[in-house]
């Protein structure tokens, strides 16, 4: 069920332990908590609607030996024998705050694109200008696995209250490895609005890292929809597993992924809008290409993650699987069309997609990569379409939260310029 934004997510504890135990944790990490009376009660409220547990009303069962096989490898000294012993409980207090915290990771849980990290104690203990070996050393496992989440395709972004540094020589990170550096004194959330915008990425697609509980708050009430997960450094291996876990595990799949950190590396060197007469030779300078085709079986992968995580130019919000677009290029009534997309600078790879049926003439599904956005490829696709087809294509739109971009193309001109040379 889904929560009331309005008050603290409720949960009800079960599990075959002394609960009450574990209960203070989760009220302090902000959870309205409730724990069943009595070693093993839960089983029987759980059944009763009329239990104190169902008048409740909890968002959520917390099972907290749901994680024992994942922690108990991770966590040293998970295990408590002397409160099991006392207390019916065998965790130790760092094996109840790591059940606490895989929780609210799991609750946070959903596919992103961007992960923003808070510079002083995050990648490195204390200030940069006054750190030694010492201090780093705990650190370069957790920069080395950013630098691994970036050749696997996520968007690194920098937020830090500093003036603007550079990065230490032996350091494995360096400024260029992010997309978007924000080194000032302005609010972290203001500033990472300002970077998805130049991203062109919405700011529910966005993890934020930062040991500072003040910083965590500020996002979460001024940004809600960006996941502010749980961090105390020095970052360990287990902090890794579990953004990779809940967070970035379809990342480094397609090809797409592996080019788009050298897409956003070029996009630093290409002249801004303001250094041309008009968007249309600052387009042209761009030198735009793109391949139109049918797509093939080894799109599958592409197309499935395309439907799965675009919202912004995406006329349906149809989150097709991987078997289902198999099932549409094996389909003769169905028209499954894709563009690979490249400019002067960087290969974008397969940036759209257009599912016709043709039976109804209906374009059923239009997706396009927000990389592609405020380029005109939308123009050249349905160009594209029209001539191929024989015929415009009535396109489908289901209007969402986010899709605004595809509904102001739906209500424009399709007749407007496009700059897209085909190879």
């Amino acid at each position: 069920m889904d929560a009331d934004p309005s008050r603290p997510f409720r949960i009800a504890l079960t599990g075959d332990v002394a609960l009450d135990l574990l209960a203070p944790y989760f009220r302090k990490a902000g959870y309205e908590t409730y724990v069943p009376a009595g070693f093993g009660t839960w089983r029987q409220e759980v059944l009763d609607p009329a239990s104190p547990l169902h008048r409740f009303k909890p968002d959520a069962l917390v099972d907290v030996t749901a994680y024992d096989k994942v922690l108990e490898k991770e966590v040293p000294g998970f295990y408590d024998p002397r409160l099991k012993a006392l207390a019916a409980c065998p965790y130790s207090l760092a094996g109840i705050q790591a059940i606490v915290d895989e929780f609210t990771f799991s609750r946070l849980a959903a596919p992103k694109k961007i992960l923003a990290v808070d510079a002083d104690n995050t990648l490195w203990k204390g200030i940069l200008s006054e750190d030694g070996e010492e201090n780093l050393a705990p650190y370069t496992a957790f920069q080395r696995g950013l630098l691994d989440l970036r050749a696997r395709g996520v968007v690194l972004v920098l937020l830090s209250k500093n003036d603007p540094f550079e990065f230490r020589a032996d350091m494995p990170l360096k400024t260029s490895d992010f997309a978007v550096c924000a080194m000032n004194w302005s609010p972290k959330a203001g500033n990472l609005a300002n970077a998805c915008r130049e991203l062109n990425l919405s700011t529910d697609s966005v993890v934020f890292v930062d040991d500072n509980p003040f910083e965590c708050a500020q996002m979460r009430a001024h940004l809600p929809e960006v996941a502010v997960p749980p961090f105390a450094p020095p970052p360990t291996p287990q902090l890794l597993r579990r953004l990779n876990d809940y967070f970035f595990s379809a990342a480094g799949r397609t090809e797409e992924d592996r080019l788009r950190a050298a897409d956003y590396d070029a996009r630093k060197s290409i002249p801004g809008l303001s250094s041309f007469a008009s968007a249309a030779d600052y387009l042209k300078a761009l030198e735009l290409r793109v391949v139109p085709g049918r797509a093939e079986p080894a799109d599958l992968d592409r197309l499935a993650q395309m439907a799965g995580k675009t919202n912004q130019f995406n006329a349906t919000t149809r989150r097709r699987t991987r078997t289902e677009f198999a099932a549409l290029l094996a389909d003769p009534s169905k028209a499954v069309f894709v563009f690979r997309a490249s400019d002067k600078f960087s290969v974008q790879g397969l940036v759209c997609y257009v599912v016709v049926d043709l039976p109804t003439r209906h374009a059923t599904d239009f997706v396009m990569s927000c990389r592609a956005m405020g380029r005109t490829l939308e123009y050249f696709v349905y160009r594209y379409l029209t001539d191929t087809l024989g015929f415009a294509p009535v396109l489908d739109y289901v209007p969402s939260a986010k899709n605004k971009p595809f509904k102001d193309f739906l209500d424009g001109p399709k007749t407007l310029p496009t700059y897209y040379t085909v190879l």
